[in-house]
């Protein structure tokens, strides 16, 4: 009997942690006409994310971004992440079944710090022309690898540029940049995270006499019984069954009358004793 659960692949993923809120924007800071025009300038802001692996091991985590009013389109967004000193541009990658959250992974090296950011994608035209981009939601946090705990440092970040409305048409466009942390949900910088682990050896062995029991039941349930073996006797009954089978079919298939095989003279009487002849 094989193995009804295997100990080691049993995995335990944590939860991912709430970490904080995000906004993107490409949109005027004001209602258009509230105001001179220098009011209503437009803001193009994007998340910003700083995360120190402040422990000895290579980790890998996990962010997931919750977006439901209005909702993330990948179309309008990019990513940027920098863990060597080069940007790396890529996209989040939406989770199948649920089209409201998506999630990025990211690996930072031991004693290392990576930034992450998710931006409006200013390089589309169409971005810029329609003026109304506007997404937020919330970040959660997750460590992937190793398992065990981590201490890291996150610092997440809105950072923008206020642009005028007619900027393309402006020789010396008037630019001005803002920045500000945003708060986490536990208050502090500083996130304890947990990666996957393993049943511990209780657990183990918990499970190793939950086996024994339900083989052990099985085994009392289904004997095994050996196979059957058909005596020579059994076999010349067996045989000369289908031969008198074979006959009653010929009888059958020769008599294109329409009449039953078994006349009725060869019928007996209700009552009489019947012979073989």
């Amino acid at each position: 009997m094989t193995d009804l659960i295997d100990p080691s692949q049993i995995i335990v993923r944590p939860r991912p942690t709430l970490l904080s809120t995000f906004e993107l924007l490409v949109k005027p800071i004001a209602p258009v006409g509230s105001g001179p025009s220098v009011v209503a300038r437009t803001v193009i802001q994007g998340y910003f994310l700083t995360i120190a692996n402040t422990s000895n091991s290579d980790i890998k985590v996990r962010l997931q971004f919750t977006a439901t009013t209005p909702e993330l389109d990948l179309t309008n967004t990019v990513t940027i992440t920098d863990v060597q000193g080069v940007n790396d541009f890529s996209d989040l990658t939406p989770i199948v079944g649920d089209p409201k959250r998506f999630i990025f992974n990211l690996g930072i090296g031991a004693n290392d710090t990576a930034l992450f950011t998710l931006l409006p994608d200013v390089s589309k035209p169409e971005v810029i022309k329609a003026n109304s981009l506007e997404v937020r939601g919330y970040v959660e946090i997750a460590l992937t690898s190793p398992s065990g705990s981590v201490r890291l440092l996150l610092t997440p970040e809105h950072r923008g540029t206020f642009v005028p409305q007619n900027f393309d048409a402006v020789r010396a466009p008037d630019f001005d940049q803002l920045v500000y942390a945003l708060p986490t949900s536990t208050g502090q910088s500083e996130f304890t995270l947990t990666g996957p682990a393993k049943p511990n050896k209780e657990f183990k062995l918990e499970i190793k006499e939950i086996e024994k029991l339900v083989e052990n039941k099985l085994a009392e349930t289904l004997p095994v019984t050996p196979q059957a073996q058909i005596p020579n006797d059994l076999q010349r009954v067996i045989g000369l069954m289908a031969q008198r089978l074979d006959e009653l079919e010929q009888r059958t298939v020769s008599n294109g009358n329409g009449r039953a095989f078994i006349q009725a003279e060869e019928r007996p009487s209700v009552g009489h004793h019947v012979v073989n002849q």
